[in-house]
C-alpha cells in the first residue's frame, strides 16, 4: 500500500474489501482458535494475544483449552489453577507487567463466573453486552462479537492501526482511527474482514 493518504469511493471500497478477503483466504495462518467460531475459544485467544506474540501463545492456548475446555470449567476452577496454567505466557519481566499479566487471567475467570451464574451459560451477542463483563474493553468486545457472532463491529489494534496509518496518514485522534476502521468494514463478513486487517498488519511490511 502507498504511504500517501487515499480517498475511497464506494466502488473502491467494494474492491478493497473483496481483494482483502481474497488475500486473507489464501494467506491466513492456520491458528487453533480459527478452527471454528466458538465465542469461548475466540475470547480466550484474544485475551492471551494481548501484548504478546502469536508464537508465544500457541502452546499455552492449547494447554489452557485442554485444562479448561468450556466456560463452565473455567468458571468452577480455582484461581490458583487458572494462574498456574496461564504462567509462562509471553515475556514479562517487570513487577508491574507481571501484575497486569495475571490480572487478565483473573478477570477472565471472573467474567466466566458472570456468564455461567448470571447469564445461564449464554454468551453475550453484542459488543455492548461483552463490554459489561470484567476485563473486556472496546477492542476485545468488537473482536469477539464480530469473529464469533458476526456482529458488524470494526476493530482497531496495533496491526489494524498500522494499515490505517499507511492508507490515510498517521493521526493522533484515536476516535478518528476507529471511524476509519468502521468505514472500511465489510458488513457482510465483518469477522473475516477484521481478521484480514489484523493479519495483513501482522505479516506485511513496507
Amino acid at each position: 500500500m502507498s504511504s500517501k493518504a487515499v480517498r475511497l469511493n464506494s466502488v473502491s471500497l467494494r474492491r478493497l474489501r473483496r481483494e482483502l478477503l481474497a488475500w486473507y483466504d489464501q494467506n491466513r495462518r492456520d491458528l487453533p482458535w480459527r478452527k471454528d467460531s466458538n465465542p469461548y475459544r475466540v475470547w480466550v485467544s484474544e485475551i492471551m494475544l494481548q501484548q504478546t506474540r502469536v508464537a508465544a501463545v500457541l502452546e499455552h492456548y492449547q494447554r489452557f483449552m485442554r485444562r479448561f475446555p468450556t466456560v463452565q470449567t473455567l468458571s468452577s476452577a480455582r484461581e490458583s489453577s487458572v494462574l498456574s496454567v496461564w504462567s509462562g505466557l509471553g515475556y514479562y519481566h517487570r513487577a508491574r507487567r507481571m501484575r497486569g499479566y495475571y490480572h487478565r487471567a483473573r478477570r477472565m475467570r471472573q467474567a466466566a463466573k458472570v456468564i455461567v451464574s448470571e447469564r445461564m451459560g449464554e454468551f453475550p451477542r453484542t459488543t455492548e453486552e461483552w463490554r459489561t463483563l470484567p476485563g473486556i474493553g472496546r477492542y476485545t468486545a468488537a473482536a469477539i462479537a464480530s469473529i464469533a457472532l458476526g456482529a458488524e463491529a470494526a476493530v482497531v489494534d496495533g496491526n489494524v492501526e498500522r494499515i490505517l496509518d499507511r492508507m490515510f496518514g498517521r493521526g493522533e485522534d484515536r476516535e478518528r482511527t476507529w471511524l476509519q476502521a468502521e468505514t472500511l468494514l465489510d458488513r457482510e463478513s465483518p469477522g473475516d474482514f477484521n481478521q484480514a486487517m489484523m493479519e495483513l498488519g501482522a505479516t506485511e511490511s513496507g
